[in-house]
């Protein structure tokens, strides 16, 4: 098992959390970055055109080992 905290950036800014998770490895631990990013997405997506919500992983060493995001794009294809 390996320990793992997230920081959490959105709309009201950049947010680390002092807790500490335990995950099997890497992978489990950006599975659950994914789950949480779902569920910071239901909260409201990012408004304007290049914001974005992301969770980053950070390792035991306060080092950010992976990065989940979702960023907003909007198009305006030529018809």
């Amino acid at each position: 098992m390996s320990d793992f905290q997230f920081r959490f950036s959105d709309r009201e800014g950049d947010i680390q959390t002092e807790e500490v998770y335990e995950f099997p490895d890497l992978l489990a631990a950006v599975e659950e970055a994914k789950r949480v990013l779902a569920e910071m997405a239901l909260d409201g997506i990012p408004r304007a055109p290049g914001a974005s919500l992301t969770v980053e992983v950070v390792n035991a060493a306060r080092v950010v080992v992976a990065k989940v995001g979702l960023t907003l794009n909007v198009e305006f294809p030529s018809i």
